[in-house]
C-alpha cells in the first residue's frame, strides 16, 4: 500500500500548478511530496494532521463536507476526505502560470476517492 500511495503522490507532482501533496491515513500515517525546499515534510504533515483535524470537527457538528479550500495570496490549499477517513492535501499556485485546471483538480480527486489505500 505504501508503495503506491508514494507512486500516486509523486505521479501528482507532474500536474502543472501542483507545489505539494500529501495524504493522512486514519491511523494517523502520512504521505507527502514537494517540487521546493520552501514546503518542507514536517509542515506538509503537519499541514496534514491540520486538516484532518478539521474534517473531523466539521463531520462531529454533523456538516456534510468532502471538501474544504484555503485561500492564501499565492496559493490554494485543498483538502478532501473520503468515508474511509483518508484525507488529501493539495497545494497549487493561485495566480500564476503554470496553473491546475479545473479539470485536473476533478481528475486528482477522481483518483483519491478510487485509489486503494
Amino acid at each position: 500500500m505504501q508503495e503506491l500511495v508514494h507512486n500516486w503522490l509523486t505521479e501528482k507532482m507532474k500536474v502543472s500548478g501542483v507545489l505539494a501533496c500529501g495524504i493522512r491515513s486514519p491511523d494517523r500515517k502520512t504521505f507527502t511530496r514537494s517540487h521546493s525546499p520552501q514546503f518542507p515534510q514536517v509542515a506538509l504533515e503537519n499541514a496534514c494532521r491540520c486538516l484532518s483535524d478539521t474534517f473531523q470537527i466539521i463531520n462531529s457538528n454533523r456538516f456534510p463536507v468532502e471538501l474544504v479550500r484555503w485561500v492564501y495570496e499565492k496559493y490554494y490549499f485543498y483538502g478532501f476526505i473520503r468515508l474511509d477517513g483518508h484525507c488529501f492535501g493539495l497545494l497549487t499556485r493561485r495566480n500564476a502560470a503554470p496553473a491546475i485546471t479545473h479539470e485536473e483538480l476533478e481528475q486528482i480527486v477522481t483518483e483519491f476517492h478510487a485509489l486503494e489505500t
